[in-house]
């Protein structure tokens, strides 16, 4: 069965993407402001809107608002931008790995903040029935591969010991995304964001290989109850494979 492919769909949404971009720009001022100057930031920023504006239209189309995966390509096409300026300033792997490790630390303690004030519990959303249930229906969906370049994945079940539920990844549509820009090798570095939000929220994640590292998937578990540790540096966390 043939899917409908929206063609422009990322672009009559510029607007709104630009603008979603915009609020990135605060949290990246907190990080640059130790070492750089207001005008170098300034520069910068506007490089990064510009890059950012230019990948937009190149973005793949997966199924957009229908497919929950949607949101982080358009997340992914944002790093992408980013670090194609850091890149061109001369940041080193090392850098921009630290880089963005900060800014899914300040982006996690906003959201947890967020969750804190409408009452909700950080450590326990993963573990919502509502939540769990969803995402194995979008795992069941993802086997149709309706979209070349969307995820495909596996629900995993618990095992009532060592972790609550999970899910495989065999195939990631950053990773797709960003190896067309030969920008694989900064994937890794991405990942650990799972660590971060994990740390900061205050459950247990766990994740042994990735795409990204080489493996045939990424083995995503969820642990009620576990302290996940802080990922930067990543020396200790077995999935990191690069050399920094």
């Amino acid at each position: 069965m043939s899917v409908k492919v929206i063609k422009d769909y990322y672009i009559k949404k510029k607007a709104k993407l630009m603008k979603d971009f915009d609020l990135i720009l605060p949290i990246l001022q907190q990080i640059f402001v130790k070492k750089l100057s207001d005008e170098k930031i300034n520069e910068l920023f506007n490089l990064m809107k510009q890059e950012y504006e230019d990948l937009i239209p190149e973005i793949p189309y997966i199924g957009g608002k229908k497919n929950f995966f949607t949101n982080y390509l358009i997340g992914g096409a944002s790093v992408l931008a980013i670090i194609h300026i850091l890149e061109k300033e001369g940041f080193t792997l090392w850098d921009i790995g630290e880089f963005f490790y900060n800014l899914s630390d300040i982006n996690n303690k906003f959201r947890k903040k967020i969750m804190e004030d409408t009452g909700k519990d950080p450590s326990q959303y993963p573990f919502e029935k509502e939540y769990m249930d969803y995402m194995k229906a979008i795992t069941e969906i993802s086997h149709k591969r309706e979209y070349p370049e969307n995820w495909v994945a596996d629900y995993v079940e618990g095992d009532d010991e060592t972790f609550e539920w999970g899910f495989n990844v065999y195939e990631c549509g950053i990773y797709k995304f960003f190896k067309k820009y030969n920008a694989e090798k900064y994937v890794p570095l991405i990942c650990l964001s799972d660590f971060s939000e994990a740390n900061i929220f205050g459950f247990g994640f766990s994740r042994t290989q990735t795409l990204s590292n080489g493996a045939p998937l990424c083995d995503h578990r969820y642990i009620k109850n576990v302290e996940t540790p802080r990922a930067w540096p990543p020396d200790n966390i077995k999935e990191f494979k690069i050399k920094l």
